[in-house]
């Protein structure tokens, strides 16, 4: 097994300078090359982390053997070339969120890397790598819940809206036809992820959504806003397995998020994680039992999702998200935005 892996990275705006603090602490990962239509943001890029290669075109980044994967941190809408293209070229491909506005490029894009037998990995699993949420997977896998049948998350922002009130020069963000949508598909797909994956990552058969778009200032001209502030999903699944997301933006509510899982033996609630079951004499009367001490999003011993892509292609293994997860991820968000344009559920095939 390797000790290094060689990386380059794709597009070099506001994530991938997460990518990058997360990169440059973590001995394993050598960032070589970066490659970005915008030369000029790419060369100011380079320099701020010490990047000595700076691409011209993205047939000199894959074509280099020292290179064996590549984080694709370009918009949402232009994901799917870079990203083909790279595995085509022998590179695993660690691809950010949302993985594609169309199910057809997400399907894609996963049948490429298994057709080359390289490892494709999504950022929509960022929320898996926090230790409270690697311990209820482990729980619900386990069999220490019974049947886990369903899932609940509420995440509501005061005022956080993506080019208005933080990150304001990053304007994409509220463009529909760039960005495919608002807080669902730019937060809520963390969201929908982490759900799917407490519910063992059950096929999805309906989805029903409801958006809103318009909480708070509007945006500064000439800026104009047309994505959603707030969303509310519900989503069942095979095996009688359902789950609910309330997701926002911008809100009039503040500290009141809530994660939870419900299973016949017992239940989880986090912040902190703690379990909620029957009492051992009373089975009328809820017993809760604090499982970690630690904070939520800690990620000790398991990296953040840059940092255990690295690990897992290095041992030889499946990072997360695997990219038929982040397939069924991109579907739900898809049926979401469906059901809310028309005010009906929408079913799955």
């Amino acid at each position: 097994m390797a000790d290094t892996l060689g990386l380059a990275i794709i597009g070099t705006g506001t994530i991938a300078n997460a990518h990058m603090r997360s990169l440059e602490k973590h001995a394993p990962a050598r960032v070589l090359a970066i490659y970005d239509v915008l030369q000029d943001r790419a060369e100011a890029f380079a320099k701020r982390w010490n990047i000595a290669s700076v691409a011209t075109d993205l047939d000199a980044v894959l074509g280099r053997s020292d290179i064996d994967a590549v984080i694709v941190s370009t918009p949402p809408f232009a994901h799917m070339g870079p990203t083909i293209a790279a595995l085509e070229a022998g590179k695993h491909v660690l691809c950010e969120k949302p993985f594609a506005f169309d199910p057809a490029e997400a399907q894609l894009m996963t049948e490429t890397a298994e057709r080359t037998g390289k490892y494709l990995a999504v950022a929509s699993a960022r929320q898996r790598c926090g230790a409270a949420t690697r311990k209820a997977q482990e729980l619900a896998s386990n069999g220490s819940l019974g049947d886990v049948y369903h899932v609940r998350s509420s995440a509501f922002r005061f005022r956080g809206r993506p080019g208005i009130d933080i990150l304001r020069d990053t304007h994409w963000f509220i463009d529909y036809a760039r960005a495919g949508g608002g807080a669902l598909i730019d937060i809520g797909v963390y969201q929908i992820d982490v759900l799917l994956w407490l519910l063992g990552n059950p096929k999805v058969i309906s989805v029903l959504c409801s958006t809103k778009m318009g909480i708070g200032d509007p945006a500064p001209a000439p800026l104009v806003q047309d994505v959603e502030d707030h969303a509310v999903v519900m989503f069942t699944c095979e095996g009688g397995k359902s789950g609910i997301l309330e997701i926002t933006w911008s809100s009039n509510v503040a500290n009141a998020d809530q994660l939870m899982v419900f299973g016949t033996k017992a239940g989880l609630k986090f912040g902190p994680l703690t379990m909620v079951a029957p009492g051992p004499y009373n089975k009328l009367r809820p017993v809760e039992q604090k499982v970690l001490d630690v904070a939520d999003g800690e990620t000790a011993g398991f990296g953040d999702v840059s940092q255990q892509f690295v690990d897992a292609v290095l041992a030889g293994r499946e990072p997360y998200t695997p990219a038929r997860h982040a397939l069924e991820v991109t579907r739900v968000m898809d049926a979401a935005y469906r059901s809310a344009k028309t005010g009906h559920a929408v079913a799955l095939d």
